[in-house]
């Protein structure tokens, strides 16, 4: 056996001892790359490899490419061969890693051009860390390591009974499930949901972001239950199903389920999972904490929170133990740490009251990573969607900048964002006329293209993409004063940005002096929110903007946004500046709550009223903004506020509507 081998066969016997996983970097000659990969696939079953990257080797049962990684998830192999000569996607890089198990190995064949951009260079220096082989030197030392007990389904086991007791023991004892990348967590759910459908007849439901994102609790349900019949997103056994149902449906639909599984609850807004909690009564939520998803600490913060509070019997589990690989993997730990996904919080229990903003230049991010990592620790707790990519952006795109405000040596928040506009009028024309889409520029591109305002995509513009406090010191005023800042130390033409629509967010924003100027026009997969655009800033076009939002709301609010939120319905309304009229038709209205006139005959003069009179909307009961504003039908909201048909809900109808008239007629008197 040659040197080369006899090393590999070494390494490969620790990892098994180990149950771990180990990452290997060849820098050498192409040539010399393919001559050492295949001696080391003489140890391991063709089956058990796979290749991300580059051109498909003969010996890989399963290649795709670089870009790809996500459709090896689900999947397990012994060899993992990552070619970045045609490419990098750290997203897709991170997503295959999940599918080597433990006693397997990474092989990275380095790109052969010298690195140039500052992301390029993190990589490279990241690889430095990992177990490298170059041509021509002698090979690394192998440190002999000790065998380890593994037992990596105890807590699975814990979960299903767990996710199982949800069904068979009392209502309004909601389960949240917490787990990294690897635990288990979609196994132990398809698992559970298998026993149950064995021994009793129940529907589950299952709903998430995207039918991807359940498909492996599907997978591992259908594996138990050899006798089922599936399809897309349904696997039926007798008279018992497990199923899909995307958010926005579940809740617009309200489908009857004995158990709802909600995964990957951290994407959802907290408002429709505080929904969900209050239609369903027997409901598992699960997500995905830390890891290259995202980090989910929000979602624990908030709405478990909010959830102890109305369901003092909830019971929070969290998946520590992985499944495909041991604890305390070295390759599991070089990747949160090369992407910054195991960034902790420091503490900031002091009151901060003096909030300065900095810009950080992204050679100083990359010279100083504990600088760095502060910052992206921030983004990993606040935003669900932070992800490796996000931060090989920061660092290769010139567009994008950071913010960042010290408590001493502390990062309490940080503002990312990205610079847009300063087009050519050629441009302009081009993506007013549908023939092109400049990436990076998601603002001045709607604004010209959707809006007719040429004029916002020649000026130069700063798009905050996110913005984030740390949870401390949060509701102190920090992001407020953050945005302040950002306005008064930079000389953009205007500032904006893009947001999944809450009242919550929306009231930020506003309170920061933005304003609401597109609503998309159907919801986000991942978030069931509608993308809303605010903008700030002293330039010319504004006025004509929130004129055209504001005839697009009243035409577009009781058709294509009949099913927004009432809440969210009340926050894109509401003009505080508009002076409230007491509307001249009021008699008439008082004739109908008497019950002497029809609604559809005073129905088009409320519809007119709230109109003119917009900052009344929030003085409205829910049931008036269902009906007036939105114009659901009486049996609509029948349902919507459980009255048992239209009289009884018709009758709560007048006795708000008086309550508003009498309020707006005081209002005016004084």
């Amino acid at each position: 056996m040659n040197a080369t081998l006899q090393y590999f066969s070494q390494l490969l016997s620790n990892a098994q001892r180990s149950f771990h996983r180990y990452g290997v970097v060849l820098r050498g000659e192409q040539n010399w790359q393919v001559t050492v990969l295949e001696q080391l696939e003489t140890l391991i079953a063709n089956t058990d490899v796979f290749q991300l990257g580059g051109e498909a080797r003969a010996s890989a049962s399963k290649s795709v490419g670089y870009k790809q990684g996500l459709q090896l998830l689900g999947q397990e192999c012994r060899l993992l061969v990552c070619d970045f000569s045609s490419g990098f996607d750290a997203n897709s890089f991170a997503a295959a890693l999940g599918c080597l198990k433990g006693g397997g190995l990474l092989v990275i064949l380095p790109s052969q051009t010298s690195s140039v951009s500052l992301d390029q260079q993190w990589m490279e220096r990241a690889l430095e860390d990992l177990i490298c082989i170059e041509q021509n030197s002698p090979l690394p030392k192998v440190v002999s390591v000790q065998a380890h007990d593994v037992t990596p389904y105890e807590q699975q086991k814990l979960a299903v009974d767990k996710i199982r007791k949800v069904v068979e023991g009392h209502r309004k004892r909601p389960l949240v499930v917490t787990a990294d990348r690897g635990r288990g967590k979609s196994s132990a759910l398809g698992i559970a949901a298998a026993q149950l459908m064995q021994v009793r007849t129940l529907s589950i439901i299952v709903t998430a972001p995207s039918l991807a994102t359940v498909q492996p609790i599907f997978e591992h349900a259908a594996r138990l239950l050899p006798n089922a019949s599936t399809s897309k997103g349904k696997l039926v056994l007798g008279a018992s199903s497990l199923e899909f149902v995307a958010p926005d449906e579940l809740l617009r639909k309200k489908p009857h389920c004995d158990c709802l599984y909600v995964d990957e609850a951290s994407a959802l807004p907290i408002p429709m999972l505080k929904k969900i909690v209050e239609c369903y009564h027997r409901t598992v939520f699960s997500t995905t904490v830390h890891g290259y998803e995202g980090c989910g600490r929000g979602f624990t913060l908030k709405f478990q929170t909010w959830l102890k509070e109305q369901r003092p019997g909830m019971v929070h589990y969290q998946l520590d133990q992985p499944i495909r690989w041991n604890e305390e993997d070295p390759l599991e730990n070089w990747l949160f740490s090369t992407f910054l996904l195991d960034a902790e919080l420091a503490d900031v229990s002091e009151q901060v009251t003096n909030v300065q903003l900095s810009y950080v230049a992204k050679n100083e991010l990359f010279n100083r990573p504990e600088l760095l990592r502060a910052c992206f620790a921030l983004l990993v707790n606040a935003h669900y969607q932070t992800a490796p990519s996000d931060l090989m952006l920061l660092l290769e795109d010139d567009a994008i900048r950071l913010y960042a405000s010290f408590q001493e040596d502390t990062c309490i928040g940080c503002i990312l964002a990205v610079e847009e506009g300063n087009m050519e009028q050629a441009l302009i024309e081009q993506i007013q006329q549908g023939k092109r889409r400049p990436k990076g520029h998601l603002v001045a591109t709607t604004l010209a293209n959707q809006l007719g305002l040429g004029e916002a995509a020649a000026q130069w513009s700063l798009r905050v993409m996110r913005i984030a406090v740390h949870p401390q010191q949060q509701r102190s005023g920090i992001g407020q004063a953050m945005l302040a800042r950002l306005q008064v130390q930079t000389e953009y033409d205007f500032y904006s940005t893009s947001f999944g629509a809450t009242s919550e967010l929306v009231e930020f924003w506003r309170k920061a002096g933005f304003e609401a100027v597109k609503l998309g026009s159907s919801r986000e997969q991942a978030s069931g929110t509608h993308s809303l655009i605010m903008v700030s800033g002293k330039v010319e076009w504004l006025t004509q903007a929130k004129r055209t939002y504001q005839q697009f709301m009243h035409y577009s609010v009781a058709c294509l946004f009949k099913q927004l939120e009432i809440d969210v319905v009340r926050s894109l309304l509401v003009e505080k500046d508009v002076s409230t009229v007491l509307p001249s038709f009021a008699p008439i209205v008082e004739h109908y709550v008497k019950g002497g006139a029809s609604f559809d005959s005073i129905a088009p003069l409320l519809d007119n009223y709230w109109k003119h009179s917009p900052n009344m909307i929030e003085k409205m009961s829910d049931l008036l903004v269902y009906k007036i504003i939105q114009q659901h039908s009486w049996v609509e909201c029948a349902h919507q506020f459980h009255f048992p048909g239209k009289k009884q809900v018709e009758v709560q109808f007048k006795q708000d509507l008086s309550l508003l008239l009498n309020l707006q007629y005081n209002l005016q008197c004084k």
